[in-house]
């Protein structure tokens, strides 16, 4: 990581030095501006989200990197004012070793649980197929354990609601009446027959109803279905106040039991 946010630097001082030794007013040289739109996305898409909140670096401070970055991306179109260039790479390149290079020279090693976690959240799948999942793991490393909970489950609970989809709502239907009528047995006090026929009316339904619908449809197993149980549990438990901490151990059972009971089982790919 370090290594990534020296270069970056690297990268804009080389930028700084290409538009000063241009000889007019207005910058149009093509290989400045798409190095200004790359280094300003570069950030903004990637670098922000890759520095751990753990060191130490106020979210201000990153705000103000991204507004700054945003501003390269801006002036990357034809003809915006030499100076306006110089004055925006000026604030970003000044206090950066300040800001950011020297509280990540001083942060203490990654523990071996955050080194783990990290493994984990790697092996899920492409953030970019699922939102909830992108921001999910961002705030997981970047120390917001309670958010990456929340998301992450609005990421297992969005893969299954959107497989129900494929598979069709009539069969979920069905399930859930033969389940309800069911006098012994497992789902002997499974008691919420549904009615739905959209993806909109699917999300109004209970987490735990659709739990056990699934498990009634053959997709998840008694044992399975304990796990996700207790994965939506620490959802609940980290969408409301209270006192129970998470670690880094908690998140790495959460994740790994959403990334091996939901996204990488063939029961739920899309």
């Amino acid at each position: 990581m370090l290594d990534q946010v020296k270069m970056f630097l690297d990268e804009l001082r080389s930028l700084r030095k290409e538009v000063k030794a241009e000889r007019v007013a207005q910058i149009a040289r093509r290989r400045i501006r798409e190095k200004a739109e790359r280094l300003g996305s570069q950030w903004c898409a990637d670098l922000s989200g890759m520095l751990p909140q753990t060191v130490g670096i106020a979210p201000e401070i990153f705000e103000k990197y991204t507004k700054g970055c945003t501003r390269l991306i801006v002036l990357s179109s034809p003809n915006n004012l030499k100076t306006s260039y110089i004055e925006t790479l000026d604030e970003l390149i000044k206090p950066f070793r300040r800001e950011l290079i020297l509280p990540l020279q001083q942060a203490p090693s990654v523990t071996g649980s955050l080194a783990l976690l990290r493994q984990i959240l790697d092996a899920l799948p492409d953030p970019e197929e699922n939102d909830y999942l992108k921001e999910a793991s961002s705030c997981a490393q970047r120390g917001f354990f309670r958010a990456g909970v929340v998301l992450g489950w609005c990421a297992a609970i969005d893969r299954i609601q959107r497989r129900i989809e494929q598979l069709g709502f009539a069969k979920f239907n069905v399930t859930s009446v033969q389940m309800a009528g069911q006098q012994k047995g497992r789902f002997k006090r499974f008691s919420s027959p549904q009615n739905v026929n959209s993806l909109s009316e699917l999300r109004e339904v209970f987490d735990a109803v659709v739990l056990w619908v699934i498990e009634g449809m053959g997709m998840i197993d008694s044992n399975q279905h304990t796990r996700l149980s207790s994965c939506f549990e620490m959802r609940c438990q980290c969408a409301h106040p209270g006192d129970a901490n998470v670690t880094e151990f908690n998140l790495m059972s959460f994740f790994s039991d959403i990334n091996q009971i939901v996204f990488q089982n063939p029961m739920f790919k899309l």
